[in-house]
């Protein structure tokens, strides 16, 4: 019985590791990554994230960030959606924390041919691009959680979609 556990443990970490390799060909050594469209009503997302993601592949450094007409692929964003919503309040009906939430679709072209490889809608599934953050340490249960404002609450949220779009290039990862 130990002997069958540690063949299932061995098989799984096995299948985690080979799903590590890019499936990104050799031959696409260069990105470009147009300025995303903000489809909601909030204002100027769109450089910040773009920024965020341009600055993801040039960390990660296996594909050069340059222009549309040097570029192998393409790799394009839409802001869809915007949703802030009140999640906790203290004793007085005061917001003390919200939920942020960030729909972001991709289209991934391969210039060469002109034809899109893939796309996907709502990085990140569910529940990708969402994050709570305080604005008061007013309440019992918060009080020694960090205080954020919306904006860095979005950053987060940008850092963590920008990730997780090398993710979906690279690895062809979906979900993050």
């Amino acid at each position: 019985m130990k002997k069958l556990a540690l063949i299932a443990v061995l098989a799984s970490v096995l299948c985690g590791c080979a799903s590590m390799k890019p499936v990104l060909s050799e031959k696409v050594k260069k990105i470009a990554i147009p300025t995303f469209a903000n489809k909601t009503t909030q204002y100027d997302l769109e450089t910040g994230f773009t920024n965020s993601v341009i600055k993801q592949f040039m960390v990660d450094g296996r594909l050069e960030v340059v222009s549309r007409d040097k570029a192998d692929v393409l790799l394009e964003g839409t802001i869809r959606q915007y949703l802030l919503q009140p999640m906790l309040y203290d004793v007085n009906n005061v917001i003390v924390q919200y939920k942020l939430k960030i729909v972001l679709d991709l289209k991934f072209t391969d210039l060469a041919t002109g034809k899109i490889s893939w796309e996907q809608k709502e990085l990140g599934g569910i529940t990708g691009g969402t994050t709570t953050y305080n604005v008061s340490g007013g309440s019992a249960n918060i009080a020694t959680t960090r205080i954020e404002t919306e904006n860095e609450a979005r950053q987060r949220i940008f850092n963590n979609m920008a990730v997780a779009c090398l993710n979906r290039v690279i690895y062809g990862w979906e979900n993050y």
